[in-house]
């Protein structure tokens, strides 16, 4: 098999896992949501977050990691080497490359919260303390901040903001997804 051939592949892959991620419950079940921390003066800070529910980040994380993990071969950073060898135009590449850069403008932005006082964590930090500390290879570090996370009555906040640096990663595969349709038809000769 030709490494073109291969190249589409992997992009017709992308494509697939793409569909899922997109399709996944969480997004209908984050529609609408939020979280809301106040203080009452006989409890003390009280936190509630309405969205997605345990089972539906699980089933996303699975997929989710596909695109972020460098040891699968449709992660973010696999895909742009692939681009960088791809015999596809010049702007398509730029236009996958723009897509990734957004994405890692935003991931890298300072949220709102912050755990200690050296500033607030990055909505990447934020993301990977969930997925690397409770849904996915549960490392030392990320599973020691999310359990001190849980136990407070902010974890609604940090849980909100995962929410929101999910649905930047999927709107980025999303537009990733349309991209690689135009590379997969420009690289076979058909119709998109």
């Amino acid at each position: 098999m030709s490494s073109t051939a291969v190249a589409v592949k992997t992009l017709e892959l992308f494509n697939e896992k793409a569909d899922q991620l997109l399709s996944s419950e969480f997004f209908k079940q984050a529609s609408g949501g939020g979280s809301i921390v106040e203080f009452n003066r006989e409890s003390g800070w009280e936190g509630i977050h309405v969205g997605p529910d345990e089972e539906s980040i699980r089933a996303l994380v699975l997929t989710l990691r596909l695109f972020m993990q460098d040891n699968d071969r449709i992660s973010l950073r696999n895909m742009a080497n692939i681009y960088g060898s791809l015999p596809v135009s010049a702007a398509m590449k730029q236009e996958f490359d723009a897509h990734r850069s957004q994405l890692k403008a935003l991931l890298d932005s300072k949220s709102h919260l912050a755990i200690t006082e050296e500033g607030p964590l990055t909505y990447r930090e934020i993301l990977c303390i969930f997925v690397y500390g409770e849904y996915a290879h549960v490392g030392e570090r990320y599973r020691q901040t999310y359990e001190d996370l849980r136990t407070t009555s902010f974890f609604p906040l940090f849980q909100n903001c995962l929410v929101d640096a999910v649905v930047a990663y999927a709107r980025c595969i999303g537009a990733m997804q349309r991209t690689n349709l135009r590379a997969v038809a420009e690289l076979t000769g058909s119709e998109s």
